[in-house]
């Protein structure tokens, strides 16, 4: 089988991600596994198995891109507005933007609220696979920016659950559940064969309103489950996450290409996004604005975050399967002045920056 760009998961006993590998004769209609032969895959009206199901989720919010139909979602920037829990109470936003790479798996979230009664809170939250810490400046720590950091390791587990359990995230995470091996940029519609319904710890069911069910694992979390329920046009409307007695349920509405008038390339993302912890909503907003087109976002763990967490489990390595530039992983850090550039507006001179490859375009299926 031909992967597009593969993680590899050294996570051992405690891997959510223990599913088998698709089998090696999975075809399209009209298609093989080469992603340069025949027709692109297009699933049967009304089919209701796993891999039609993956296939229109991605299609349907704009992920599948280029002559081959490859997941080209590889990072994102959210700028919204609404309110956040801060020790328990709600806070309003003057500012919130994540900053998502699911590459590494990696987000930063930098957010200035205000109380009722006037207190002002603000904090950066970040995540880089198991490692979490707070910052007080963007990139505190890393290539001489000054700032300090600190690590917080008991919030490793939220803060990945709030990646993969995103209109994009979900998607990704339920698709690696299939495989042995995380194909991250898979077209669904090439590793999954026809018919089935459930492919290593990915299934779909229907519910009693005809929407597709798809649960799946949690990459990175053990013992956490998503089941995501989606729309009548396969975005994802909820995702309840369940770990233990915890219960975290996500809900995103209003789905639209949210991203500058320059740079709209039909990636559909929440414009409502509802966070409600054991049921108690812990985050309400509304977006403004995104960046869906492959913008440079780094998380690099600060030296002392390394020293303060204890983290066993391996991190992925990152293989390029096929014959295209690989990311350059050398480079320096681009700067703005003495300090990191954080701000998201570098692209990768990789295969990922280039979403239609040689060209080409296909109206919606169905």
């Amino acid at each position: 089988m031909k992967f597009a760009f593969a993680l590899f998961l050294a996570i051992g006993a405690a891997s959510t991600l223990g599913a088998q590998q698709a089998p090696a004769g999975a075809q399209g209609r009209g298609r093989s596994n080469d992603p340069n032969a025949g027709a692109p895959y297009t699933p049967a009206a009304g089919a209701r198995d796993l891999r039609s199901v993956l296939f229109n989720w991605m299609w349907h919010e704009g992920m599948l891109k280029g002559t081959d139909e490859r997941d080209m979602v590889a990072t994102l920037e959210h700028q919204a507005k609404g309110t956040i829990q801060v020790d328990g109470q709600p806070c309003t936003l003057s500012k919130y933007r994540a900053s998502t790479n699911y590459q590494t798996l990696s987000q930063r979230i930098n957010y200035t609220c205000a109380r009722a009664n006037g207190q002002t809170s603000s904090n950066i939250e970040v995540v880089s696979w198991q490692y979490a810490w707070n910052e007080d400046t963007p990139g505190a720590e890393i290539a001489g920016t000054k700032g300090k950091v600190a690590a917080m390791p008991a919030a490793v587990q939220e803060r990945l659950i709030r990646i993969w359990a995103s209109p994009q995230g979900a998607p990704k995470s339920a698709l690696a559940g299939t495989m042995n091996t995380w194909t991250l940029g898979a077209n669904p519609g090439l590793v999954i064969a026809d018919g089935a319904t459930t492919v290593g710890n990915t299934s779909v069911s229907w519910d009693a309103a005809g929407k597709p069910v798809v649960t799946f694992t949690i990459p990175g979390v053990p013992g956490a489950t998503g089941t995501a329920t989606l729309d009548a046009k396969y975005m994802t409307e909820k995702v309840v996450v369940t770990q233990g007695a915890t219960t975290t349920e996500f809900t995103y509405s209003d789905y639209k290409d949210w991203n500058s008038p320059l740079n709209k390339i039909e990636v559909f993302y929440a414009g409502r996004l509802i966070e409600r912890k054991n049921g108690a909503v812990v985050r309400d907003l509304t977006t403004g604005e995104t960046e869906t087109g492959n913008v440079y976002v780094v998380a690099p763990v600060p030296a002392s975050v390394r020293s303060a967490m204890n983290v066993a489990t391996k991190a992925p390595t990152i293989v390029f399967a096929k014959q295209e530039p690989p990311a350059t992983t050398t480079t320096p850090v681009p700067r703005l002045g003495a300090h990191p550039d954080l701000t998201g507006n570098w692209a990768w001179n990789d295969w990922i920056g280039n979403y239609m490859g040689n060209g080409g375009r296909r109206l919606v299926p169905g």
